[in-house]
């Protein structure tokens, strides 16, 4: 397969934002998203009912601390690999395989922390220290996939959805195979994850061979731009992520597992709209980085992102909320009850977490991701201060109220940003060397 081809494919993204096709590819990605979300939500009822709140809390520490770290490792590299095979389709391959080389370097790095800080982190419990050991274990084959997998999204986003469901439906089905049998265990469960993050990566190289974006050559003169955005990137992803996970982190080191445990399902209920949102800025992230300028167009599809996010995560999680109580116990068992306050406290902070998400996705695709980074920044102060303040009060109440804030302060921030962007693409016709 010629070069040409994908390229022509990517330079079909600088065409209008109105163009026919863009209504189509944010529902496909929605169908995919919310495929996505239903087989991590029916997976982690079948954990939580398997392991039980205290399992379901130490399940929900191991994913949690993972998480970070990977979010440290890839150094924002998911965003700056969309972002730049986007902007510079010619040499896309080159910016893929570059990514790729310094994702190993980082994940092996990962790998070895995570190793050493098992023991610490699982509080001298052996079995759950082998479950942290599982999961840093797939660090390389975690950032590897990235690496193949957000490559696809300029150009081939629906085979980047396809990737991306991969995993989670791989796992939803042996989950089911296994649960019957009585065969879920906490380190099994983590080695599902394991198993189905090593066949994504493999689909993932599959696909970006068919495409033409593999394999290429690492170039030490793309090492600068795409770190450069990453930095960006991993400013803005740092406070996010641990405006995100920083209520379960320390959860995990000050309760009980099964007091965690309960938190977590309060959380994976109420994220449940942001898949279907994401959807919204997944495909205007990589189109708004490829136009070289900002038309009235470009402002509606902002306007009409941001209400439609709020307006779709209301209308999940509202409902929701009123039937949490007969809801809750009847999917996780009776042992979970107590997330439902937990999940009413949860709801208004997860709409402002779903429309941020969307708001931070269109201000990286006009190449600002230093206003997400500031934004997120500040209301990670805002969950430091208020997790302080109210966990010795009001327990695992004090996080959700202290994540709900924060998410508002985050988006308030970013919204205000967003309105007051100029009317000229930052950079525009700007490719680095």
């Amino acid at each position: 397969m010629s070069v040409q081809a994908p390229t022509q494919r990517l330079k079909g993204l600088a065409e209008p934002l109105r163009s026919s096709d863009t209504g189509r590819l944010i529902a496909r990605t929605a169908g995919f998203n919310m495929a996505t979300t239903m087989a991590v939500g029916l997976g982690g009822v079948v954990v939580a009912r398997a392991l039980g709140p205290s399992g379901r809390g130490e399940y929900a520490a191991i994913t949690a601390w993972f998480g970070i770290s990977c979010m440290v490792g890839q150094m924002g590299l998911p965003a700056a690999l969309c972002f730049y095979v986007a902007k510079d389709p010619k040499r896309a391959r080159d910016y893929v395989a570059t990514s790729r080389t310094m994702m190993l370097a980082t994940g092996m790095l990962t790998l070895i922390a995570g190793l050493l800080l098992a023991p610490v982190l699982s509080r001298g419990n052996p079995g759950v220290a082998e479950g942290y050991r599982i999961a840093f274990g797939t660090s390389i084959v975690t950032y590897v996939g990235i690496a193949y997998t957000y490559s696809l999204q300029p150009g081939h986003i629906m085979r980047w959805n396809i990737v991306r469901a991969i995993q989670p439906v791989l796992s939803l089905l042996i989950l089911c195979a296994l649960w019957p049998l009585g065969l879920i265990t906490l380190n099994g469960a983590l080695v599902v994850i394991a198993a189905t993050l090593a066949l994504q990566l493999g689909w993932g190289y599959w696909y970006c061979r068919r495409d033409s974006l593999a394999p290429g050559h690492a170039r030490i003169s793309l090492v600068r731009p795409l770190a450069a955005y990453g930095v960006a990137q991993i400013a803005a992803l740092t406070p996010a992520t641990l405006n995100a996970q920083l209520d379960q982190l320390v959860l995990s080191q000050t309760v009980a597992s099964a007091d965690l445990g309960r938190y977590a399902v309060a959380v994976s209920l109420a994220s449940l709209p942001i898949p279907l949102v994401a959807a919204i800025g997944n495909v205007a992230f990589p189109r708004l980085a490829a136009q070289r300028g900002v038309t009235t167009a470009t402002r509606k599809l902002q306007d009409h992102a941001v209400l439609a996010s709020a307006g779709i995560a209301t209308a999940m999680l509202v409902p929701l909320a009123l039937v949490a109580y007969w809801l809750v116990p009847f999917l996780f068992g009776a042992g979970y009850r107590a997330a439902v306050p937990l999940l009413w406290i949860l709801t208004p902070g997860a709409i402002f977490l779903a429309c941020g998400q969307v708001t931070g996705d269109l201000l990286r695709g006009r190449n600002h991701p230093s206003v997400v980074a500031w934004s997120q920044g500040l209301a990670a102060v805002f969950t430091v201060v208020l997790l302080l303040v109210l966990l010795p009060v009001v327990g695992v109440y004090g996080a959700a109220i202290a994540s709900t804030a924060a998410y508002g302060v985050a988006l308030a921030a970013m919204l205000r940003s967003l309105r007051h962007l100029p009317r000229h693409a930052r950079g525009a016709g700007w490719i680095p060397n």
